[in-house]
This record gives C-alpha cells, sequence and structure tokens, in this order.
C-alpha cells in the first residue's frame, strides 16, 4: 500500500478538523474549560500527524518523497492554525495552543527544507 503524503495528510487534517467543529458546536457558550479541551485535543492530533510524518519520512529513502511527507505536515498545520486563530479573537487563552502549532509547523518547514 503506497501513502500519499499530501493526498493522506489533508484527508486525516479535514477529519479532525470537521471533529473539532462537531465538538466545539456542542461545548456551552462561555464554557472556556469545555472550548480549552477540545482546543488542546485539536493539537494534540496535530502532534500526532507530526510524529506519524516523523516514522513514515525515517522509512523514506527518496529526498523527495520525504519532502513532501513534510509538506504535507505544514499544509495540515497551516489548516489548524487557521482555524484556531479564526477563534482566538473570542478565545485568547487559546494563543498558546496557535502558538505550538506554528512550532510544529516551523520543524516541519525546517526538515522539509533539509530534503529539498
Amino acid at each position: 500500500m503506497i501513502f500519499h503524503a499530501a493526498a493522506d495528510f489533508q484527508v486525516m487534517t479535514n477529519f479532525a478538523l470537521k471533529h473539532f467543529e462537531d465538538r466545539f458546536a456542542s461545548t456551552r457558550l462561555g464554557m472556556c474549560f469545555e472550548f480549552d479541551v477540545e482546543v488542546a485535543r485539536l493539537e494534540s492530533q496535530v502532534e500526532q500527524l507530526y510524529g506519524l510524518a516523523a516514522l513514515l519520512a525515517r522509512r523514506e529513502t527518496d529526498l523527495d518523497a520525504t519532502a513532501e511527507i513534510w509538506g504535507a505536515v505544514i499544509t495540515a498545520c497551516d489548516a489548524v492554525a487557521a482555524k484556531i486563530l479564526s477563534l482566538c479573537a473570542e478565545h485568547p487563552a487559546c494563543s498558546a495552543s496557535y502558538d505550538n502549532v506554528l512550532d510544529i509547523r516551523n520543524k516541519a518547514a525546517r526538515l522539509r527544507d533539509l530534503h529539498s
């Protein structure tokens, strides 16, 4: 079975964002704790994607394919960061998760550049 990093990571990211939106919609207004839990869960999913990418990249023998894996992580981080940023105005505490996602993105960018 061949892993297509860009497409497969996009599917996983869309799945994570959809479930985040569903869970976020069911949180009660003014319940910051519930919101914080959902943002932390989304951040955790980005960390898991990064870990999966690291595993795949370690096994990959082609530099272009390795760069593609890290590029897919960057795209996933951008989508999640955009979602979190759109909520930060109403929930300033989520800015820490936003920063963490950007840190992961920056790590992935350095690794992509290293393999390009």
